[in-house]
């Protein structure tokens, strides 16, 4: 006892119960009073998934305690939606909430059961497909699918390397097969590229370029009618319309 009444009697004792009663009050005011709620969501810009959308999705009607809302949650039921590859909550006193969104990039129209899904560069399938989608984006059929991952790989870096012609813009159709791939532009030059082979596919594509920008200065890429590469290495056959 005699201990107990020497250590109430030292400053340190009295300072430590001060913080503790200090962070006690800090807790109680943030966590269990109505001084911090939340008053506002803020939306970084978006292309796909509107303001609303992602304000439904976060289930967030205003006037919430602040601190007591679940960031992780939030981040869970945004995340559900398809289009989305990726979100950042923060919390902005004193009663902001701004998540900045990264929405999911479009790379082609993935043909499955005959019908049109847009997909990412991984392959995901995303929500929602517009007519339009099929002017911007180009299609693929898909019967290898060993390769699949490959090819979102090989389309993403075409997308990203326009000065390789065709250009990415340029396809409209892509299908892989069990022993080539055959691309066709929009005006209508059909292309075939082998599968398997020492080479990857952006070896043979960079000669291609160098045939395409051949043909296009001799003004021949409109009598076109099939390039194949799936030859032997450095040879080609170019098959002019009758």
């Amino acid at each position: 006892m005699g201990r107990f009444f020497s250590l109430l009697k030292r400053p340190f004792f009295w300072g430590t119960i001060g913080i503790l009663g200090l962070l006690a009050l800090v807790f109680y005011v943030l966590y269990f009073t109505d001084l911090f709620v939340l008053k506002e969501v803020k939306v970084s810009p978006t292309k796909r998934v509107s303001k609303e959308e992602i304000i439904k999705l976060a289930e967030l009607k205003g006037g919430e305690r602040f601190f007591t809302i679940s960031l992780k949650d939030l981040r869970a039921r945004i995340l559900s939606n398809e289009n989305i590859e990726e979100v950042t909550i923060v919390r902005r006193l004193p009663g902001t909430l701004e998540f900045i969104i990264k929405e999911r990039e479009p790379l082609a129209i993935l043909i499955k059961n005959n019908k049109g899904y847009l997909v990412d560069k991984k392959g995901v399938i995303m929500e929602g497909i517009l007519p339009e989608d099929y002017f911007f984006y180009p299609v693929l059929e898909i019967k290898n699918e060993m390769l699949k991952d490959k090819l979102f790989e090989f389309l993403y870096w075409l997308k990203n390397n326009k000065n390789y012609l065709p250009v990415y813009e340029n396809i409209s159709k892509i299908e892989l097969e069990d022993s080539k791939m055959i691309i066709l532009t929009k005006n209508k030059i059909k292309i075939y590229l082998p599968l398997i082979a020492e080479k990857d596919w952006v070896y043979f594509y960079k000669n291609l370029d160098k045939i395409m920008a051949y043909l296009y200065e001799k003004g021949q890429t409109e009598k076109i009618e099939l390039i194949r590469l799936d030859y032997p290495v450095g040879q080609a056959l170019i098959k002019f319309r009758e």
